[in-house]
């Protein structure tokens, strides 16, 4: 028969872990927090200093994220008052009935940035429905890049939004996606995976905007995720830097399966050109 310290010692542990569990699957994944990081521009593009970058992505509305998470998510960007808004791609999950309880509040936030909305589509995107959730994006005046890139003009300078298709279900053509670039000038590329940022860098882009991975959203110091999606087990989290050009890879903002986060939060970001 177990003594009373062991019976005592279990129950602590059995606390604890119910505690833990709790704060992964249910507090975790739905504080989402403000990353602000700086990118160098290219020489030639002072102008542009200072434009600042709302960039959500990896939102995954469906069974575990809902408008009021993605509420939270827009107005933690908004109050940075950005100019431009660039979304990495993965709205929704599983079934496009859940694009009605983000579109509008993404809406919401790219009219209110001077230069709109920009997005690309994520693996989940195409998976579930690439023409309906295109269509909702267009539907609130956001522009959805596939092999395409946007000019963009702001206080006298000019820069390329080069949307680069995703690579697990889409057809990611990176020389047709910089084919409408001039030789020279300030790109930056939007691609949902963040593992074949060499081939953007290749082509001349300053930098690149990525999410997919979630940062692995369980993180345990010392050791690498225990999972990470295809195409996304490279440039996992944060500033890496592939042929002498950085790529952000964002955490996400939602969460998917398995629902759960640890030592990596949800993110939104505001990027900064310098």
């Amino acid at each position: 028969m177990p003594s009373r310290t062991t019976t005592i010692a279990g129950l602590i542990v059995s606390a604890g872990s119910g505690w833990w569990w709790r704060r992964m699957r249910h507090v975790n994944p739905y504080r989402p927090v403000l990353e602000r990081i700086t990118l160098a521009l290219p020489a030639g593009a002072s102008a542009l200093s200072g434009l600042r970058i709302g960039f959500i992505t990896d939102i995954h509305a469906g069974p575990f994220i809902d408008g009021d998470d993605v509420r939270r998510m827009v107005d933690l960007v908004g109050a940075g008052s950005p100019d431009l808004v660039l979304l990495g791609g993965d709205f929704v999950s599983e079934s496009p009935r859940h694009l009605g309880g983000v579109m509008p509040v993404l809406g919401e936030l790219c009219r209110n940035s001077p230069l709109g909305g920009i997005a690309v589509l994520g693996n989940h995107d195409i998976f579930v429905s690439a023409p309906r959730v295109t269509a909702s994006l267009e539907g609130q005046g956001i522009r959805v890049l596939r092999n395409e890139a946007a000019e963009i003009r702001w206080n006298g300078g000019i820069f390329w939004v080069v949307g680069i298709d995703e690579t697990l279900h889409g057809h990611p053509l990176p020389d047709q996606a910089f084919s409408a670039v001039p030789v020279g000038a300030a790109a930056l590329a939007l691609w949902h995976e963040p593992e074949f940022a060499g081939q953007a860098a290749e082509r001349g882009a300053f930098a690149q905007l990525s999410g997919h991975t979630h940062g692995g959203q369980m993180r345990v110091p010392g050791l690498r995720p225990a999972w990470l999606p295809r195409h996304g087990r490279k440039n996992i989290i944060g500033i890496n830097v592939v042929g002498g050009m950085p790529v952000y890879t964002s955490r996400g903002a939602g969460v998917y399966r398995p629902p759960f986060r640890l030592n990596c939060p949800p993110e939104v970001t505001l990027v900064t050109l310098d």
